[in-house]
């Protein structure tokens, strides 16, 4: 370790995978000592996770490092990305999902998603968390136990190197740690919801050979192929662009098929195949009943299991670890309270529940599509069913792919930290964004004539878009200072950027979500400032007339 190791913390990570990570990013970019434990060695054995959410670009350009990771290197050369859907490698094609020359994202966020390599991202991630001074991660440590009190957590730890029993001293505890976790387990938390919906076999491989066949075949652009003869349905990741590949297939959970003849099947042909690793996994719809306990919480796998169809599960626990961090981060400057950490289960718990159903509705929607021997036939029987395959494909299967409203379009609509009004919100789809500042939303990009968006203004505070008639804002900002809260203004001149954030006035909060909006500021300011910062159940009054600032 390059560091020492702190005897206390004021937040214990426990798991380094993508969510750890991220949420030691979003800490340490907030100031706030964190120290990352993980029992394994830091090398990621199965490559997984390539979709990564324009919401989740947003966080990483808040932390500055959007750039860098579009940098790393996705699509690997050659490749410009999209899905074809085949009979086989060698086969026909029935249909293909390929990027457009207009996104959806366009006008809606400075930042489209990105398709990265797990073994790419990850150590970003971890860069990035490792810059700040407060940040210390290590790997080989595991956590044995743990107990809190009034005043903190301590935490039992063996170095699996070392032979050392530790103890440290932590005023929070997370689990990042996945599936299997302990922390969950020791909490007594349950996960809830439908297990095992289906079983699964993946393989990571290296074929020299398969590039070759994917150009003759006019598949080289393609990073994912999937073939549908099979109703066990293998499908092809490109995860090099040169020699390595991942190959996933549905089975029966019974036992596990011959790696090397899964990727064989979806190929179509003999093709040389160097089996790297293989593994079963399974797709469930599950979440945690309880978000955590005390001072202890749960935030990615740890709190939520679903189907890898969509990408959800990364972005999902990133999402939990921005919404977590700023509030540990609060609590830890003083103007947060123990009840804005409570806000975290009620907002986070109901997008986890969000997007398992539609990850699980995307893994229905692939069994719909025919499958079979007659769609290789060459005949007009064949031709038929091919053409009927694609009008499927299309209708159902297209949705997985457009998934926008996921990625923006979450809002937090039962937040106790949250002051609603009666106005209607956008329907929620997964297809389908619209801009909005109803309470709990994200609010809404827009660039600004000095370049900037309107998302790079918040983040280490609250923030007050004004625009409009520009209220006044003296009695806010006086409570808001006397309280320690952090908040600045964004004056807004712009006539289209003032319709497009609704009301004159809208609250922002540190994780661009909107806490509050109105035309004018409520009668009782207090009420409001100690509603957002957790300090009170009480929600402000009704907006009084303008005043000068």
């Amino acid at each position: 370790m390059s560091r020492p190791f702190p005897e206390r913390v004021p937040v214990l990570v426990v798991g380094a995978g993508p969510v750890g990570l991220a949420l030691a990013g979003e800490l340490g970019w907030r100031g706030v000592g964190t120290l990352v434990l993980d029992s394994g060695d830091g090398s990621i054995a199965f490559p997984a996770g390539e979709h990564i959410f324009s919401r989740t670009m947003e966080h990483l350009r808040r932390w500055g490092i959007a750039d860098e990771a579009r940098e790393l290197g996705w699509p690997p050369r050659g490749y410009k990305g999209g899905v074809a859907f085949v009979t086989s490698v060698t086969g026909h094609v029935l249909a293909t999902l390929e990027p457009g020359t207009r996104s959806p994202f366009d006008e809606v966020t400075p930042e489209k998603p990105l398709v990265q390599a797990k073994f790419k991202f990850d150590p970003l991630l971890r860069r990035h968390a490792e810059s700040y001074d407060s940040v210390t991660v290590t790997h080989r440590h595991e956590v044995t136990d743990f107990e809190q009190d009034a005043d903190g957590v301590t935490v039992s730890v063996r170095d699996l190197d070392g032979g050392r029993d530790l103890r440290i001293r932590a005023d929070h505890l997370v689990s990042c740690e996945g599936a299997r976790s302990a922390v969950r387990r020791r909490l007594g938390i349950q996960y809830e919801g439908e297990f095992a919906q289906g079983h699964n076999f993946a393989v990571f491989f290296r074929s020299a050979g398969l590039r070759t066949l994917l150009t003759r075949h006019g598949l080289a652009g393609a990073t994912q192929i999937q073939t549908n003869i099979s109703p066990l349905r293998p499908y092809l990741t490109v995860v090099d662009g040169k020699e390595l590949w991942r190959c996933s297939t549905y089975h029966d959970g019974q036992s596990d098929p011959d790696p090397r003849q899964v990727v064989i099947q979806a190929v179509g042909a003999e093709v040389d195949v160097e089996v790297v690793r293989c593994q079963p996994w399974t797709g469930h719809q599950v979440v945690a009943d309880r978000y955590g306990a005390g001072r202890v919480f749960l935030a990615g796998d740890a709190a939520h299991l679903r189907w890898p169809k969509g990408g959800f599960g990364a972005n999902t626990g990133i999402g939990d670890a921005v919404d977590l961090g700023w509030k540990l981060a609060a609590v830890h400057a003083g103007w947060g309270t123990p009840e804005l950490l409570a806000s975290y289960e009620p907002e986070r718990r109901p997008i986890a529940l969000r997007n398992g159903r539609w990850a699980a509705e995307n893994w229905a929607a692939d069994q719909k599509v025919p499958s079979g021997p007659l769609l290789e036939e060459d005949t007009p029987e064949g031709a038929e069913a091919r053409a009927r395959a694609a009008t499927v494909i299309t209708r159902e299967r297209l949705k997985e792919y457009l998934t926008v409203g996921v990625q923006l379009g979450y809002r937090y609509d039962a937040s106790p930290v949250c002051h609603y009004d009666e106005a209607a919100a956008p329907e929620d789809r997964s297809d389908i964004y619209v801009p909005s500042t109803c309470v709990g939303a994200r609010a809404p990009h827009a660039w600004l004539p000095d370049g900037t968006s309107t998302l790079d203004h918040f983040g280490t505070g609250f923030t007050v878009v004004r625009s409009g008639s520009k209220p006044g804002l003296l009695p806010l900002v006086d409570v808001a200072r006397e309280r320690g809260v952090p908040l600045s203004v964004l004056d807004i001149d712009d006539l289209e950027i003032g319709l497009l954030y609704q009301e004159p006035l809208v609250l922002v909060r540190p994780d661009g979500h909107v806490a509050w909006r109105g035309p004018a500021l409520p009668a009782d300011v207090e009420s409001l400032v100690d509603l957002v910062r957790g300090a009170t159940p009480t929600s402000p009054s009704a907006p009084q007339p303008p005043t000068s600032h």
